[in-house]
């Protein structure tokens, strides 16, 4: 038996317990900034949703202003006694918006000072309206005087203008507040990164410790051996899960930027082509039909050839809305837009993964290689496409809400926010080049006596139908519109009262000649009354045009409809 050698002192023993002790408050400590860096995320995150909560209720007053003051006026040109009773029934509405905007901004004592502004603004414009209709039920025309010379145009001015400077602070809070989010989660990031890496240095000099003191068993040299090789395996994949969520977060932002789905799909081939470079594919996105997906980018070398066009009855995971893999001949059953199997031992594998939003397809990731995928390229994968649907559905609602906004559902024109937002531009546009242009109010004879003989339904139908004929007479300067109800308005750019007036009696005639089949029924030909403006020098306006063409519209009506009559010339004549 060998002697034994006598045991050296160890210098790091003494060390031990103050070490783990330390490596242990350090992965405490950064449990708890984790902890407060959640709920300070928390808190700023529930600050920005009240920020939209401000500007959402800052555009439902102006809004609800504005559907009083329509309905107003409405009924002042009408004397219908609907739109006296949504007129009615829409000022509760504005008074409502204005007073939810004075309670959402307590917290905020400059911007709640510009909310009880816009308040007061609010209120005294409704007065205005309501003295010019209290007006109108004893004197009409006094009415009609008052509403030129009225101080509600300026009124409406400064109200928008207020709410434009209350939008614009609310937006810089809002980028502030993100701003200080950020900052946290980086302050948190540099926090819990430091702590781990001071654990981990102290974890090391631990085992440090223990090699030296047991180097001369070779079992437990082995031991440790393996543990450092298992704690370099697992800092390895650490950095490799970090550099993905790195990746997946850079992704994110860059999906919020995309303008259309293109953009996204190449974005999401180049993602998944660096991240996961030993697979190919493709993506593929449904058509709006929802009986066809075609491929709207690859990525990669594919290793099993899937269909550029593929119908969603032939993949599974489109009909089940759920993952579908298969490798080889083995597992579930393979999708019959891939190309058939090797036979034999094939190790080739294919993940299809749909891409679902709120239980609706969207689109399908096609994936391929020649070695099973590993569980956290999975995870990676089912991320990605959990991100991208929510992009795809997020394209899709701004690309719905943008028509939506300039286009009337029905009739397929402009609608009356874009004729308010353009007709300003081209008015000022043929001033600065000194040149005409002419504004021409429409409205079918009799729509309501149609309506009520027929029904609603045959209603819009005349209505699309006329919209079709407009749509179809206008050049593409021109600007056709939906008025409200059954009035258009087309705005004809560098065009003078002579040529304004001739197409104002060609769009009556096609619409005179005009009859439309619903339920197997014939109905019309419908008439029109047109009534016409052209600007007169640089002082005019769009409202005094419109204004002209609107009176010039009721005289039309006046004079026993189915005519054009041409504004400028009546008022040259009386």
């Amino acid at each position: 038996m060998l002697p034994s050698q006598p045991t050296r002192p160890q210098p790091y023993r003494a060390y031990r317990l103050p070490a783990f002790l330390l490596s242990a408050l350090l992965l405490a400590a950064v449990g708890v900034a984790t902890v407060w860096g959640l709920r300070e995320f928390a808190s700023s995150s529930q600050w920005v949703e009240h920020s939209y909560q401000v500007l959402g209720e800052i555009e439902a007053t102006v809004a609800a202003t504005r559907t009083v003051e329509s309905s107003a006026r409405g009924y002042r040109l009408t004397d219908r006694s609907t739109l006296h009773a949504e007129y009615l029934t829409s000022i509760p509405g504005a008074l409502s918006s204005a007073g939810r905007l004075v309670a959402l901004t307590a917290d905020n004592p400059p911007q709640n000072h510009l909310a009880r502004d816009l308040e007061r603004k609010v209120r005294a414009r409704l007065t205005e309206i309501d003295r010019l209709v209290e007006l109108h039920s004893r004197d009409p025309a006094q009415a009609r005087i008052d509403a030129q010379t009225s101080k509600g145009y300026e009124q409406m001015r400064e109200l928008t203008a207020l709410a434009q400077v209350m939008r614009e602070r609310e937006r810089a809070l809002l980028a502030a507040r993100h701003a200080r989010s950020e900052h946290r989660a980086s302050l948190l990031t540099a926090l819990v990164v430091l702590g781990i890496g001071l654990a981990m240095v102290l974890l090391a000099l631990l085992m440090y410790s223990l090699w030296r003191e047991n180097r001369r068993s070779r079992e437990l040299e082995r031991e440790t051996r393996q543990a450092l090789i298992d704690l370099e395996a697992s800092a390895s994949e650490r950095h490799l899960l970090t550099e993905r969520h790195r990746s997946l977060s850079h992704y994110a932002g860059l999906l919020q930027s995309c303008q259309n789905l293109q953009e996204a799909m190449d974005m999401t081939a180049h993602l998944i082509a660096d991240l996961i470079p030993s697979i190919g594919g493709r993506c593929y996105i449904l058509r709006a039909s929802q009986n066809l997906a075609e491929t709207a980018a690859r990525f990669g070398e594919e290793k099993i050839v899937s269909a550029d066009l593929l119908h969603p009855n032939d993949c599974w995971a489109l009909r089940r809305g759920q993952l579908q893999q298969v490798q080889g001949d083995r597992g579930a059953v393979r999708c019959n837009h891939l190309e058939p199997a090797r036979g034999g031992d094939d190790p080739r594998w294919n993940l299809c993964v749909p891409l679902m939003a709120q239980n609706t397809s969207l689109g399908l990731l096609c994936l391929s290689g020649e070695q099973p995928p590993q569980d956290a390229d999975l995870l990676l994968i089912q991320s990605i496409a959990e991100q991208l649907s929510q992009a795809i559905v997020n394209l899709q609602l701004r690309e719905t809400l943008r028509v939506q906004s300039l286009r009337d559902p029905l009739t397929g024109l402009f609608n009356r926010r874009y004729l308010e937002e353009n007709l300003q531009r081209e008015l000022l546009r043929c001033q600065r080049r000194k040149l005409p242009l002419s504004v021409l109010m429409l409205d079918i004879d009799h729509f309501k006596r149609f309506n009520d003989t027929h029904g609603h339904a045959a209603g819009d139908a005349l209505l699309a139908r006329v919209g079709q004929v407009l749509h179809d007479l206008v050049r593409n300067e021109d600007i056709a519109c939906r008025y409200g109800g059954e009035e258009f308005t087309i705005v004809l750019p560098e065009t003078d009262a002579a040529t304004a007036l001739k197409r104002a009696e060609q769009i009556r005639a096609a619409i005179g000649s005009t009859t439309i089949l619903h339920l197997r029924q014939t109905f019309g030909p419908a008439t029109c009354s047109i009534g016409l403006a052209t600007s007169q020098d640089d002082r005019e306006t769009p409202q005094q045009l419109l204004q002209i063409a609107d009176a010039a519209l009721y005289r039309a009506k006046g004079e026993g409809r189915d005519r054009v009559v041409d504004g400028n010339r009546a008022l040259t004549t009386a």
